[in-house]
């Protein structure tokens, strides 16, 4: 329903005339300049990566600038545009996110209770053997424990359900809903089986395997939160409503909150920024600019993303098919494509710093205890390393030493 009544193709119809030829002044927050630099890489399917399938490899792209939260650019798909009020899989398509949900329903709620720290350690293997050891870690290995950090870089499955396990399942769920705007998290689904669904779990929140799913908008809008000092706001596609006589008829007032603490934001942007640089997210990059992000993977790799941001735009990228099949091809897509629209957006803008290294300091921890790193950590006999230097607050050093 919309405003009470209900929404059929004929009263879509109805209110499309209406916008058509009411005289209507309608004021949308798309910049013209960045709309047309999407418009020339996803309407030229020669830009798309090329993949081994015979279906059309499909993307859609949402860009959000940071310093109003507002919606510059889409692209709800590829190639050139055909049909009129056609599926948008830029704010319509509700899709499976992999690890690209890691940092919204797990690190930014871990953070923010202070659960975990990035020089936290937690152990890498398994966290159930029921039917099989789970999760399994992309490259098919544990390596007995890391930090957060590293969990977060390297994208590590089992790091992610065991920060979960931490922060706890209902805060972090709420957390992502409620704060973070992600509104597709749903507790009770029916479906048409009779079974109940949840995301509540480990598998939807700390993997990214959703009930329902979440919108490439979605994604976008929780990622600016990170590039916006915490505060979350609601994007948006337009601010206001006039009629032909100048009355407002409609004011979209953005919503916006401050859900992030300053430390959060920093731990946020510290990990991401080396996830992007150092981890799985280098295809990403282009120089010029300070990018920090986080890819995703979904289970048979049918879906890939990149979620990222620069001091200036956020981005997130989703890659497929209409029809979901496993994507052949070398490297992450998404990345490649966010490459290529945020690049040239970003010529000439200036380069900023995205995370405060001076309100941290490095500190050495043992793999093994999970303390403070000593002399023997060092020199361990088994001529093995299991000391790491990590970046943390001072009051999330950790205790003792080894």
């Amino acid at each position: 329903e919309q405003d009470g009544v209900e929404w059929t193709y004929a009263t879509q119809e109805i209110y499309m005339r209406r916008i058509q030829n009411g005289g209507y002044h309608i004021y949308t927050t798309m910049d013209l300049k960045i709309q047309q630099i999407v418009d020339s890489i996803y309407g030229d399917l020669s830009k798309i990566p090329t993949v081994n399938s015979r279906q059309q490899p499909q993307s859609a792209i949402v860009i959000i600038d940071n310093t109003t939260g507002d919606v510059v650019a889409l692209a709800g798909g590829v190639g050139e545009k055909t049909d009129f009020l056609g599926y948008n899989k830029a704010t319509q398509a509700k899709l499976q996110t992999g690890s690209a949900q890691k940092p919204v329903s797990v690190y930014a709620p871990a953070f923010e209770s202070g659960a975990v720290s990035p020089a936290t350690v937690l152990k890498d293997l398994p966290f159930s053997y029921t039917g099989g050891a789970w999760p399994k870690n992309d490259n098919r290995r544990y390596d007995y424990s890391r930090t957060v950090y590293a969990g977060i870089v390297s994208s590590v499955n089992t790091i992610a359900v065991r920060t979960l396990a931490e922060a706890g399942l209902d805060y972090a769920f709420n957390f992502a809903k409620y704060n973070l705007g992600q509104s597709n998290l749903t507790e009770n689904y029916p479906t048409p089986s009779g079974q109940i669904k949840t995301d509540i779990g480990y598998s939807p929140l700390a993997l990214g395997a959703l009930t329902v799913g979440s919108t490439v908008q979605d994604m976008a809008t929780a990622y600016a939160t990170f590039a916006n000092d915490g505060v979350y706001r609601e994007s948006r596609l337009f601010t206001k409503v006039y009629d032909s006589s100048g009355n407002i008829i409609l004011d979209n007032t953005q919503d916006s909150r401050k859900v992030l603490s300053d430390k959060t934001v920093n731990y946020m942007n510290y990990c991401l920024y080396h996830a992007a640089n150092n981890g799985t997210g280098a295809a990403a990059v282009f120089g010029g600019q300070n990018i920090a992000g986080k890819t995703g993977t979904t289970s048979s790799n049918k879906d890939r993303w990149f979620c990222g941001y620069t001091s200036h735009y956020t981005a997130a990228v989703w890659c497929g098919y209409n029809i979901p099949e496993q994507i052949h091809v070398n490297g992450n897509p998404a990345a490649q494509l966010w490459r290529k629209v945020m690049q040239p957006i970003h010529a000439g803008l200036s380069n900023e710093g995205l995370y405060n290294a001076g309100a941290m300091q490095s500190v050495s921890v043992c793999l093994d205890s999970g303390m403070r790193a000593s002399d023997a950590c060092y020199n361990d006999a088994r001529g093995i390393e299991r000391v790491v230097t990590v970046m943390c607050y001072a009051e999330d050093v950790p205790e003792g030493v080894c």
